[in-house]
């Protein structure tokens, strides 16, 4: 698989788990090849910036759960499928003791690769550059082309969902005060219950360049008979809207 402009060197393996949501292949298509339409005319306060920090908080999930083999808190923030996969292959790989070594100390830089909507939802991709090394003291040496890798995460929402006029991704949804996504319990603002928020945004497709991981995900594709997990649709937001309008100070 090649993603990117025409003419820029892209790695020759690509390890996937999941697909876009059905009916955006075509858009997700053109943000592969590098296009990127926007999501002004259909969600004028999206701020791709504020976009890119806030995936980045998704990705620490991702690393937390290497780091700690419990890949639960990733399940909020991705399409119940990916999740399924994402977690099988996360608990297998960390089986190695130098994967589970290096995915330790491994710290993500995102980048905003591109957005489009289309009719039905909305679709932004975001690119992380990956590099891990050794943990301090140790003796073990991290070859470059094991520590270094890039991932492409592509998030999706209906079309029905808007950013919040601050340009906040996940806000209070009584309130309307932003929350970092990790956020639980009471709102620090309003003191309403609220669980982890993402503005509806879940992760439908990831991608790796890790060494090794196509290897991995080839055997992890050839279950057991009887051993697949079905799939799911990306779950509709919550009735009423996902983002309402700031209540004002007090």
């Amino acid at each position: 698989m090649k993603w990117g402009k025409p003419g820029t060197p892209e790695p020759d393996e690509w390890t996937v788990v999941g697909s876009p949501v059905a009916t955006t292949e075509a858009a997700v298509a053109g943000l592969d090849r590098g296009g990127d339409d926007g999501l002004g005319a259909a969600d004028p306060s999206f701020n791709a910036g504020a976009f890119a920090t806030w995936s980045g908080t998704v990705f620490d999930r991702a690393l937390q759960a290497w780091r700690t083999g419990n890949p639960e808190p990733l399940h909020p923030v991705m399409q119940d499928d990916v999740w399924n996969h994402y977690a099988q292959w996360l608990l297998f790989v960390r089986a190695v003791p130098i994967a589970r070594t290096i995915m330790a100390t491994a710290e993500s830089t995102p980048a905003f690769a591109g957005a489009v909507a289309d009719a039905g939802y909305h679709s932004a991709l975001i690119e992380f550059s990956v590099h891990a090394h050794a943990p301090a003291g140790s003796a073990l040496q991290v070859p470059a082309e094991a520590g270094t890798w890039r991932e492409r995460w592509l998030f999706q929402r209906p079309a029905s969902c808007q950013t919040h006029a601050s340009g906040a991704v996940a806000v209070c949804e009584f309130c309307g005060a932003p929350v970092e996504a990790e956020d639980t319990g009471k709102c620090r603002y309003c003191h309403a219950d609220i669980a982890t928020r993402t503005a509806g945004w879940l992760v439908t497709r990831t991608a790796t360049t890790m060494r090794g991981a196509k290897r991995l995900e080839q055997r992890l594709s050839a279950p057991p008979a009887g051993a697949g997990l079905p799939g799911a649709p990306l779950q509709p937001p919550r009735a009423g809207p996902v983002q309402p309008p700031r209540a004002g100070p007090g």
